[in-house]
């Protein structure tokens, strides 16, 4: 009988928890699961260092003015090594997957061979996210030799996008052979039926749907501005904002906000796919972006997505074939324009949404993903080509 390839799933979140990288974990190891082998889950993890590097964090904002990156820490991330490493003597794998993990694994020393997963580097982030703008010298060094340590090690990279594995290639000199672009998959568990998307009736109001959890990196004000621009086009136009509450002040009679939707809760899950059925255009301007699971989402109802052209946007959605890319600088006059002239050509809407549709079908599902994925995970555990064990 073919032995059946033992995974072991490192990472410190919980495969279990929905919430875990916005549910991301979850597919990630469900889909392995159904097409690469046995997922041995060797999280969820605490290594008792975690208030140390948060209490570095505190005191260096308070003294110095600048934080202290605790999820990129060399002291945090020896202890992974010690926890993971017993961890491993207790469970044996064939391979290791290693998903947002570089912390996780940078001080790791095993034989066995690692497929490193992260849908953006150390360098791509720094100064480009809000959250990783503003760190000290010393805490961007840790941040970036964890990073550096953890491509090493890897002896195969999986990225969703084409922006972070160059990055990878370009900033820490990653073998482009290891490295491996597909997108991720929508976190959608009961999927709709296309006839379900044919029979959405376009009424004559024009439904814009935004989901993010922060209003300002994911383009809310944009977002706003363009429901008001349509306005005064004379086109009906309602906004529903999902996941976050705008400012105070930031209101009109067509704006709709649902503050959070739980996907662990079967009741709020069937609530959200409720309102991509619901919705005509998927809206988000993203100021920055690694890949968004949001636009595989919306791909799956069939709806064009308009977007910024930033970060890894460029890899799911498709400008002029699934929705429309925007530059950074567009304003909510730019989107409007753009959406009103699509809301004037039904057919053309349609094309877009069937399309936008067949790409989900096609690519930006988990089943696809875990397809690839498994032929990445078995050239690891049969080549022997071994990362690094620094």
């Amino acid at each position: 009988m073919k032995h059946k390839l033992k995974i072991g799933f490192l990472t410190a979140h919980d495969p279990a928890d929905r919430r875990a990288w916005s549910g991301i974990i979850h597919y990630l190891a469900s889909s392995l699961e159904r097409h690469a082998g046995e997922v041995i889950p060797l999280g969820p993890a605490l290594t008792g260092r975690e208030d140390h590097v948060k209490t570095v964090d505190w005191k260096a904002r308070q003294w110095f003015g600048k934080g202290y990156d605790c999820s990129h820490s060399l002291y945090l991330s020896m202890g992974y090594a010690q926890l993971f490493n017993a961890r491993l003597r207790q469970n044996p794998v064939d391979v290791i997957f290693a998903p947002v993990a570089s912390t996780e694994i940078a001080m790791l020393k095993t034989p066995i061979p690692i497929v490193y997963m992260s849908d953006a580097t150390m360098a791509a982030m720094l100064g480009y996210y809000p959250g990783y703008s503003e760190f000290m010298a010393i805490s961007r060094i840790e941040a970036n030799l964890t990073e550096r340590l953890a491509i090493q090690k890897a002896a195969q990279l999986i990225y969703p996008s084409r922006w972070a594995a160059d990055s990878a290639i370009q900033d820490y000199g990653a073998d482009g052979e290891r490295v491996h672009v597909f997108p991720m998959g929508a976190n959608v568990d009961a999927l709709p039926l296309r006839e379900d998307i044919a029979r959405r009736r376009r009424g004559e109001c024009l439904r814009l749907l935004f989901v993010g959890v922060e209003w300002q990196r994911k383009g809310g004000p944009v977002a706003f501005d363009t429901l008001v621009a349509l306005e005064r086009m004379g086109i009906p136009a309602r906004l529903t904002i999902v996941g976050c509450v705008p400012p105070a002040g930031v209101s009109h009679p067509a704006l709709m906000v649902i503050p959070f939707l739980n996907k662990n809760d079967p009741a709020q899950r069937t609530q959200l796919s409720e309102l991509y059925l619901d919705s005509d255009i998927f809206i988000l301007p993203t100021r920055a972006e690694c890949m968004g699971i949001v636009f595989c989402e919306a791909a799956a109802y069939g709806l064009p997505a308009f977007a910024t052209a930033t970060g890894g946007v460029p890899s799911v959605v498709g400008d002029g074939e699934t929705g429309r890319l925007f530059p950074l600088d567009a304003s909510g006059e730019d989107y409007a324009k753009s959406i009103a002239e699509l809301w004037r050509n039904p057919a053309y809407l349609d094309e877009l949404s069937n399309a936008s549709r067949a790409r989900f079908d096609t690519d930006l599902n988990w089943d696809a993903w875990g397809k690839q994925a498994a032929k990445v995970i078995h050239r690891a555990a049969g080549s022997g080509a071994f990362g690094q064990t620094l």
